[in-house]
């Protein structure tokens, strides 16, 4: 019995001190009853659930923070992003080599089994619609699936560009970050109007006109131009998040910023790795930006204990 306690002490340290001196007593006397439950202890499982549960309250990753929230509102339109940018890389990465005469296709019409991966967060977002309350598991699938494809696709020279591979894996993260709710909407409506934004945004940042002659594909100069035109994008989505956040839509700002993180990353992570492509100015300063945003967020989502409870004056003076 002198080690439940010890090792539920140990399992608090996961917990913020706010939390712990607020709910501690509480956490420990769940911990015992799962104990005596399980004889001769709690169950591993447990105790790695009440660690696990630490780790969100100090990311403010739970549903009573504005962090946690921002994510929920950000988890399903993040995979149907993913979906429509799939569809995009499709149009403009495989499909373009059918129309050239100068390369020939090596996996049926295309050059890559990125199709395959694209296929994938297009059925994932379907099942999504249908089941939302598993979209942690759904979104896992989906990047599990998309980063074995790529590594196994990179062995056979049959890989797309990792940039681009990486965005659209990233953009499944606010899905396996979003906290449990017990009522988990759809989301329909806002998210394809998400996935079509993006979708336009592209063909505007991009500019792939494929030349039937030449053969031209996104994964080969797709990066390069999201990169060049990025700041446009930059400066809507910076303002964006700034007027939401002024006029105390603070949870839609922080999801619209999650939801732009791959894109403004990429867009100083490329150039950096390409001792030819200059930096754009611009982009680093968007960078800086959108982490002093990030950590506002943060900071803001940080677990304050709970006030204590005011008095009833009315209830008072009724009992006397």
């Amino acid at each position: 019995m002198t080690q439940r306690p010890a090792r539920s002490g140990k399992l608090l340290r996961f917990y913020p001190k706010a939390y712990r001196e607020e709910r501690g007593e509480e956490i420990v006397a769940t911990l015992q009853e799962a104990a005596e439950a399980r004889v001769p202890r709690a169950s591993l499982s447990d105790q790695i659930s009440v660690a696990m549960y630490g780790v969100r309250v100090r990311l403010g990753l739970t549903s009573e923070t504005m962090f946690g929230k921002a994510l929920d509102i950000a988890s399903i339109p993040g995979l149907v992003m993913g979906a429509f940018f799939g569809t995009y890389l499709l149009i403009s990465g495989d499909l373009p080599v059918v129309s050239s005469r100068f390369f020939y296709p090596q996996f049926g019409p295309f050059l890559t089994v990125g199709p395959l991966f694209y296929l994938v967060w297009v059925l994932g977002v379907a099942v999504v619609f249908e089941w939302p309350q598993y979209r942690r598991r759904i979104a896992g699938t989906c990047m599990s699936l998309t980063i074995v494809g790529e590594v196994l696709a990179k062995v056979a020279h049959r890989n797309p560009n990792f940039w681009e591979i990486a965005i659209l894996v990233s953009l499944g993260l606010p899905s396996l970050l979003a906290p449990d709710v017990y009522v988990t909407r759809r989301k329909v409506v806002p998210s394809l109007s998400v996935g079509l934004a993006t979708f336009a945004t592209l063909f505007f940042v991009s500019e792939s006109n494929v030349n039937p002659g030449f053969f031209n594909s996104f994964y080969w100069s797709g990066t390069y131009e999201i990169v060049h035109r990025q700041p446009y994008v930059d400066v809507f989505l910076l303002a964006l998040f700034a007027v939401l956040w002024i006029t105390k839509r603070r949870e839609v700002a922080s999801a619209a910023l999650i939801l732009s993180s791959p894109w403004i990353i990429v867009g100083v992570a490329y150039p950096m790795s390409l001792q030819y492509l200059r930096m754009d100015s611009l982009n680093v300063i968007a960078l800086i930006a959108w982490a002093v945003a990030m950590a506002l967020i943060v900071t803001t989502s940080r677990y304050r204990p709970r006030p204590p409870a005011s008095v009833d004056l009315s209830t008072l003076n009724s009992g006397s």
